[in-house]
């Protein structure tokens, strides 16, 4: 059976009607309905049972739909397998990243990734992590780099670490506090090492409720039993970062994300050394779609000029 006809019944399966996906499919009515009858001859059973409306998958109509599922997801897989053989290390990357994500990874990858892989044409899809997870399940991208959420539907989903990303605490540089630290000296990863104790003296700017960076600032913060004064919420990391610069605040940023917004001698980025206060940065991709040569790439360049960084 050809791909188009797998097609022909699952539309009829989408729309309920044999009229309707006549209609989309661009086929007359007859014509669809001749296929289907074909087709149930074929298989020795009927598909649907034809006294409801919209028309309703038999059991063994139900079983055939995940069996066409499951060979045009197969014969997707195929085809992008060999397009990979086909073209090597050309084509199309569709990548996801969060909008922040963005502004600070890809000026440290992109430049080397298409220097490296001029025929790679990058497409680039940036939002919240929701909508990525969305973009990814809809297989509208690729694959997405961001930090992975405390829950992720790992039954549809798959992902790949580039490496372990430390979340620093930005403070002002100015502060009595911050300058008593630094005096110490403790350092590791070229930064200055500070504990959960530092935001009981300081107020505390929190990224917005729901948001991957809250749940696990908020889960250290609860196991912990700090209770910060929090001065403001924002979903705006750059925000939050310039606030601390005016020496209000301190907040809480991803290690990447401390390249948004340095500004020397007015914001000291610490390490806090907790288990809770590191998370994974990762390629997230559909477990089900074939992980092409290109999107390998683009992961392996990712993990040599990120990963050494907090080795």
């Amino acid at each position: 059976m050809s791909a188009p006809n797998y097609e022909y019944f699952v539309r009829i399966v989408e729309t309920g009607s044999l009229t309707k996906a006549a209609e989309k499919l661009y086929i007359s009515q007859p014509s669809l309905s001749q296929y289907l009858k074909r087709l149930e001859n074929s298989l020795g059973v009927e598909l649907f049972d034809r006294g409801a409306l919209p028309l309703r998958l038999s059991f063994a109509g139900e079983r055939y739909y995940e069996y066409v599922l499951q060979m045009m997801k197969l014969e997707e897989n195929m085809r992008r397998e060999l397009q990979d053989i086909k073209n090597q290390e050309s084509g199309v990357l569709r990548l996801g990243v969060a909008l922040w994500r963005g502004a600070c990874l890809l000026p440290d990858v992109f430049p080397y990734f298409h220097e490296h892989y001029p025929g790679i044409r990058v497409e680039l899809t940036e939002g919240r992590t929701s909508q990525l997870v969305n973009a990814l399940t809809n297989d509208k991208i690729d694959i997405a780099i961001m930090n992975l959420p405390a829950l992720m539907n790992y039954s549809t989903l798959t992902c790949e670490t580039i490496f372990e990303e430390p979340i620093l605490l930005a403070a002002p540089a100015e502060h009595p506090c911050v300058q008593r630290i630094l005096a110490d000296g403790a350092c590791r990863h070229s930064y200055p090492v500070a504990t959960l104790d530092l935001v009981k003296e300081i107020p505390l700017i929190l990224t917005k409720p729901g948001q991957n960076l809250t749940v696990a600032v908020t889960h250290a913060l609860g196991k912990y039993r700090i209770e910060p004064d929090i001065l403001l919420e924002t979903g705006n990391l750059t925000t939050a970062i310039n606030l601390v610069a005016t020496g209000v605040a301190c907040t809480f940023v991803p290690g990447e994300g401390a390249k948004v917004c340095i500004h020397p001698g007015r914001v000291t980025y610490f390490l806090v050394d907790l288990p809770e206060l590191i998370w994974p940065l990762a390629a997230v991709f559909r477990k089900d779609v074939y992980l092409s040569r290109i999107s390998r790439l683009f992961i392996d360049t990712l993990k040599i000029l990120l990963g050494i960084k907090f080795e």
